[in-house]
């Protein structure tokens, strides 16, 4: 196990999980001077356009400083409004099932709620009125019982609360325009090689040949320079994220339980048999029911296979995806807290609406199933 993570993790065994200011601050100042470098851009094009410069060398110039701080410029993302996409008028269940869970974890509920085919869920801020955006998968969904159902809306919820860097506007834009601003600056390295073992041939002259060779050894250092920075800013983000993603788990046992988190987590160590069975009953016939096809591998499971792959998600440190610390540790993390039996007690029949209108979309989803296994 990478022995960062697992010393963070060791450090915030038995402590409080709330967010700490001095990372936040760090990372914080870091990528407010990112955005200004970016901000620097735009406005050194409109001064140079200003000045009485040569006109062409000038609108060269602007031009150039407008088209790189577009490039690097903050992606504030877009809300979906097609395809698999519910909000409160047209999903009351489902959002009142939201609102419960996000004020049991001291949260906002979601604007919008986005139905995928993938055994996973996540939140985050789009568009520039910053609409928070849920999307819960349907395999997983279907493969919970109520309980587990509530622990993940909680983690979910939770993330508007834990303290997390990566998710804030201000830094997880910023590392994403460090990761352009590095792969703008690299050089073409296969064509670099090439010219500097064959020689520039096809320059028009002695300076432009100079500009051949030299441009590469320029760009290459301030590439590796940026390319480092970012990874400074996700490293800070990511001790952050560790923490936070713990402090989500624990908002969510507050709301469902702490053995309800638990086993909401073990369900991810089946997630990719499971999708498998799915894909298989997709392509052996156009029509076969896929979500059948879940529910017959999910009882078919026994505690032995279950056991043997919680092994193997131990040595191959499994994590629900890349910005989660491994789901043992989590697992580990929850247990090393008192156990709670969680405060929110929904009523089974609004669950089973939230079930029936997530549901809805379960038809689409098995054609983008079968469309996505189509394509690969």
């Amino acid at each position: 196990m990478h022995a960062r993570v697992l010393a963070e993790h060791r450090a915030l065994l038995g402590t409080d999980l709330r967010a700490s200011g001095g990372r936040r601050l760090a990372g914080s100042v870091l990528a407010v001077l990112v955005h200004l470098v970016t901000l620097s851009l735009a406005v050194g094009a409109a001064w140079i356009w200003t000045t009485a410069a040569f006109p062409v060398a000038k609108a060269i110039v602007t031009v150039v400083l407008l088209v790189v701080a577009w490039e690097v410029r903050p992606r504030l993302g877009r809300v979906p409004r097609e395809g698999e996409v519910l909000v409160s008028a047209t999903a009351p269940g489902s959002f009142a099932v939201l609102a419960e869970v996000a004020r049991a974890t001291g949260s906002k509920p979601p604007h919008v709620l986005v139905v995928s085919p993938e055994f996973n869920a996540s939140v985050g801020r789009a568009g520039i009125r910053r609409r928070l955006v849920m999307t819960i998968g349907l395999p997983l969904w279907q493969a919970l019982d109520d309980r587990e159902r509530v622990a993940v809306l909680g983690h979910e919820c939770g993330h508007e609360v834990n303290g997390d860097l990566r998710s804030t506007l201000v830094v997880g834009t910023a590392i994403e325009s460090l990761q352009r601003w590095a792969s703008l600056l690299l050089p073409d390295v296969r064509a670099t090689r090439q010219r500097w073992r064959f020689g520039a041939r096809n320059s028009t002259g002695s300076f432009f040949a100079i500009a051949e060779y030299l441009v590469p050894l320029i760009l290459l250092p301030l590439s590796v320079t940026v390319g480092l920075l970012a990874v400074g800013l996700e490293r800070i983000a990511a001790r952050s994220g560790q923490r936070a993603e713990y402090r989500a788990d624990e908002l969510a046992g507050a709301a469902a339980g702490t053995d309800a988190t638990v086993a909401m987590l073990d369900q991810f160590f089946v997630a990719g048999q499971c999708m498998a069975a799915m894909r298989l009953a997709g392509t052996r016939e156009p029509d076969g029911d896929v979500w059948a096809a879940e529910s017959r591998f999910l009882r078919a499971v026994t505690p032995a296979q279950r056991e043997r792959w919680r092994r193997i998600a131990a040595r191959e440190e499994h994590r629900t995806d890349a910005s989660h610390p491994p789901t043992l540790l989590r697992q580990e993390m929850l247990r090393s807290k008192p156990p709670v039996t969680g405060s929110l007690r929904l009523d089974p029949q609004l669950l089973a609406t939230m079930t029936a209108e997530l549901a809805a979309f379960a038809p689409a989803l098995a054609r983008r199933l079968r469309d996505a296994d189509a394509e690969d």
